[in-house]
């Protein structure tokens, strides 16, 4: 006898309120085929329709108001982008940055602190300036753009890099502040390069030449030595002030000034190597020696934090350019991760500034600076 059905009258009914196994089995069999025809299969010669991929979630991010320090944007950088992606705005070598310490200074009025400076004209509200990088858009789909209103939005002037992947004149709508445009020396079509930072109302163009020697090594070939002609070809080419950066020897500073250069960029950077930046903080005082007052020194290499700074400003530098560590904030956050590490960076030196009794930067002079004894013997060991 059926599990699932009675004899009623010689009839075989189910009881009131069960479904017989032939209804049971009817349902199921319409909601199969309703089933197979929501995936049926396509018709001959039709391609399969893909199979069915839960999306990848993007990474989690920790919330920006929980990051303490800049280089924990380094880390949600490389969460965003992954190690192919994140690996040209990693490195930085700090034994000589972490071997020069501050003296702070007690009972020095700070209440009036004063950060800002003039360059070319134009007051800035501190000597930190959003540095050159290349085809911003490998980091965050909204490159240069997003940089321009971040700096702006930190009030930060922003050198834009002659490789950049959005157009200038679409960078200089999206910016508020100063607008510095970077060019090569030997690089292509520089005439056609200078006429759009003019158009763009841009204050200053920094050309970017390879130094004479390195921190640490010997001599650089001379195929790869300062061009003079080449930079004497972008001052003739431009009204605006020119700015020499790959600069590490005195004389070469001193030649800078001869051929009309109206600053220059204390840069050890070549050749994707990282860890030649960190003996770059040496070799700004000898250049501001050099040349006085007569053009202003900046600085780039492993800027990570407040005192990283600071430590420039003792040594004579006017200011500094900060490129890595703005990436990270691109790429993580995009235009409010580029104002966060500037500003994290504007605050950490303001804050020790006055730990060291220095309310202005015309007050910050090397007698804020000690540097360790072990320093050269440790970078000697390094080779």
């Amino acid at each position: 006898m059926p599990d699932d059905e009675t004899i009623v009258a010689g009839k075989t009914n189910p009881p009131e309120g069960v479904a017989s196994r032939r209804q049971t089995l009817g349902m199921m069999g319409t909601a199969a085929a309703t089933s197979m025809a929501s995936t049926a299969m396509p018709a001959l010669g039709a391609p399969a329709a893909p199979p069915f991929r839960e999306p990848t979630p993007p990474p989690a991010l920790v919330p920006r108001a929980d990051l303490v320090n800049v280089l924990e944007y380094e880390s949600q950088a490389r969460r965003m982008l992954g190690p192919a992606k994140v690996a040209p705005i990693l490195g930085s070598d700090r034994t000589v940055t972490d071997r020069i310490t501050l003296r702070p200074r007690m009972n020095i009025p700070t209440r009036d602190l004063d950060l800002t400076m003039t360059l070319f004209g134009d007051q800035h509200f501190t000597p930190i300036i959003v540095g050159p990088m290349a085809d911003q858009k490998r980091f965050h789909p909204d490159g240069e753009i997003a940089t321009a209103r971040g700096a702006s939005a930190a009030k930060a002037a922003m050198v834009v890099s002659s490789d950049a992947s959005v157009p200038l004149a679409t960078i200089a709508q999206a910016v508020t502040t100063p607008l510095w445009l970077q060019v090569y020396a030997k690089g292509p079509k520089v005439k056609d390069v200078l006429a759009e930072a003019s158009a763009a109302k841009a204050k200053a163009v920094i050309v970017t030449v390879n130094a004479g020697t390195s921190a640490s090594g010997p001599a650089t070939p001379a195929s790869e030595r300062i061009d003079w002609a080449a930079v004497d070809a972008v001052v003739k080419d431009t009204a605006l002030p020119v700015i020499v950066k790959g600069i590490t020897r005195p004389q070469d500073a001193k030649e800078a000034v001869a051929r009309g250069a109206r600053g220059v960029v204390v840069s050890n950077y070549r050749g994707g190597n990282a860890a030649a930046l960190a003996g770059t903080l040496l070799l700004v005082a000898p250049v501001v020696q050099a040349i006085g007052d007569q053009i202003p020194v900046l600085v780039d290499g492993s800027f990570r934090r407040g005192t990283d700074i600071l430590k420039a400003l003792g040594f004579g530098a006017r200011g500094v350019l900060i490129g890595r560590p703005v990436m990270w904030g691109l790429a993580a956050y995009g235009a409010d991760g580029v104002q966060s590490v500037v500003e994290m960076l504007q605050t950490e030196l303001a804050r020790y500034m006055c730990m060291c009794g220095r309310p202005s930067l015309a007050a910050v002079d090397p007698s804020v600076l000690r540097v360790h004894a072990p320093l050269l013997q440790t970078r000697n060991n390094r080779g």
